[in-house]
C-alpha cells in the first residue's frame, strides 16, 4: 500500500489517540480531586476552581476561590489549597476564606456554610491533610476591610505584631524600614 493511502489513516490514528489520552488525563483527575477531597465532601458537587468573585458590600471585596462545592442541602463549602511544608492553619486563612465568603454570597446569592477546609499536600506521595476552620462574621470581614482602609488612608497606626518572626515574612518589610528594626529590638526585651 502506497503512503499516500495510508497517511489519513495514520492521521485519524494520532488523532484519536490524542483525544483518548486527553480523556484518560481528565478522568484521572477527576478522580484524583474526588479522592483527595475532605470526607465531609465527598458527595459534593465541585461548583468552581479558581474563580473570582465581588462583594457588593460598604468596603468592596474581590476575592479568588480555589474550590468551591455545593452539599446535597444545597450549602456551599469553600475550600483553599495551601502549598506549606507544614499543615498548620493561619489567621490569614481564616481572614482569607472568610472574605471568599462575604464575596461568594454577594455574586452568587447563594449561603456559603461556616465552615471552610483549608488543604495542604501530602509529602511523599501521602495523601493530603485537611483542617476545618470556623469563618468570621460578615460584620467581622468588614471590620477587618475597614481597618485596612484607614490603614492606607493614615487615619490608623498599624499595631505591631507580638513576634518578629512574623515580620520576617512580611511583604511590607521593606516600607517599615527603621520602625521594622525598632521593633525587632523591642520583641527581643520582652
Amino acid at each position: 500500500m502506497r503512503f499516500e493511502l495510508m497517511w489519513p489513516w495514520v492521521l485519524l490514528l494520532a488523532v484519536a489517540l490524542a483525544v483518548t489520552w486527553h480523556l484518560v488525563r481528565r478522568h484521572r483527575a477527576r478522580v484524583a480531586e474526588r479522592r483527595d477531597r475532605p470526607a465531609g465532601l465527598r458527595d459534593a458537587e465541585l461548583i468552581c476552581v479558581e474563580s473570582q468573585f465581588r462583594s457588593k458590600s460598604r468596603w468592596p471585596i474581590v476575592a479568588r476561590v480555589d474550590r468551591a462545592y455545593r452539599l446535597p442541602t444545597g450549602l456551599v463549602v469553600l475550600v483553599e489549597l495551601k502549598t506549606r511544608s507544614a499543615p498548620a492553619v493561619k489567621t490569614s486563612d481564616v481572614i482569607q476564606l472568610s472574605a471568599q465568603r462575604v464575596a461568594v454570597e454577594d455574586e452568587l446569592r447563594v449561603c456559603v456554610s461556616d465552615e471552610a477546609f483549608v488543604i495542604f499536600p501530602g509529602r511523599h506521595s501521602a495523601p493530603p491533610t485537611s483542617r476545618a476552620v470556623r469563618l468570621m462574621s460578615r460584620e467581622q470581614v468588614e471590620a477587618v476591610a475597614a481597618r485596612h482602609r484607614r490603614l492606607i488612608d493614615g487615619l490608623d497606626r498599624p499595631q505591631w505584631p507580638d513576634s518578629e518572626r512574623i515580620c520576617h515574612g512580611c511583604g511590607q518589610r521593606a516600607a517599615c524600614g527603621a520602625a521594622g528594626e525598632r521593633l525587632a529590638g523591642m520583641v527581643r526585651r520582652r
